[in-house]
């Protein structure tokens, strides 16, 4: 019974990303480009008037979009800041000057509501480890340290999703990673002197 209720928490917390909000056109991944779009069939003409970035800045842009089938499109590669932001584009909607805003998200992954699979992995990754502790066997302790090599190094390369310094992001990898490495190394340790 105990065990089925850690189950069904672990799946609840894992489905903590599935709900979250979405942009207008969705997300893109930090330092990636993407497509800034306005679907229009009637307009002749659809502009870029700005982006404001999700620190508040506003850049004024005024930028011809690249007609294509019905949409309007313009390739943003100026990604840097993590959050949401926004841009506006003006056109001839059924001949009236029409504006819209519509709004993007930046992540360093290019996920958002990552936080379930962390959980997710540092759970197994802790629960192979205390399996391990609790048989004293070494070897599935250092099986265990594998799920913390892995989590340290995603949250190395794609970061983690709304956490908007790149500074904390790498010192949480390198500490997960560190803490794998104690792990694994000090079993293996106890393997090798038996």
């Amino acid at each position: 019974m105990k065990i089925n209720i850690a189950l069904i928490l672990l799946l609840g917390f894992s489905m903590i990303g599935l709900v979250s909000a979405v942009g207008d056109i969705g997300i893109v991944k930090q330092h990636n480009c993407i497509d800034l779009y306005n679907y229009c069939p009637t307009c002749s003409y659809v502009n870029l008037t700005a982006i404001k970035y999700s620190n508040g800045t506003l850049d004024v842009m005024n930028q011809n979009m690249t007609k294509s089938d019905n949409n309007y499109v313009y390739e943003f590669c100026a990604t840097s800041q993590i959050g949401e932001h926004s841009y506006t584009t003006c056109g001839d909607k059924g001949g009236t000057e029409t504006c819209e805003d519509i709004t993007f998200e930046v992540t360093p992954s290019g996920f958002n509501g990552t936080l379930g699979f962390y959980i997710l992995i540092f759970a197994l990754s802790f629960g192979i480890i205390g399996l391990g502790f609790y048989l004293d066997d070494a070897p599935i302790v250092v099986l265990g340290s594998f799920g913390l090599y892995f989590v340290g190094l995603y949250i190395l390369f794609n970061g983690i999703s709304g956490m908007k310094d790149t500074v904390y992001t790498w010192a949480i990898g390198i500490i997960v990673l560190m803490l794998a490495a104690y792990i694994s190394i000090r079993s293996a340790y106890e393997i090798i002197t038996e």
